[in-house]
């Protein structure tokens, strides 16, 4: 009974760890794709 509920837990919080850092990455990778305007200012330096 009680390693049937250990089993669970564990299982559990292995499956949350693993939604979060999905979540997160997701979101990170989309961040590092955008890329925004460059100003004429910095345009004209390059």
């Amino acid at each position: 009974m009680l390693k049937n509920v250990k089993t669970f837990l564990l299982a559990s919080a292995a499956f949350l760890m693993t939604f979060v850092a999905a979540s997160s990455a997701s979101t990170a990778c989309i961040l590092l794709i955008y890329e925004p305007d460059i100003p004429e200012s910095l345009k004209r330096d390059l």
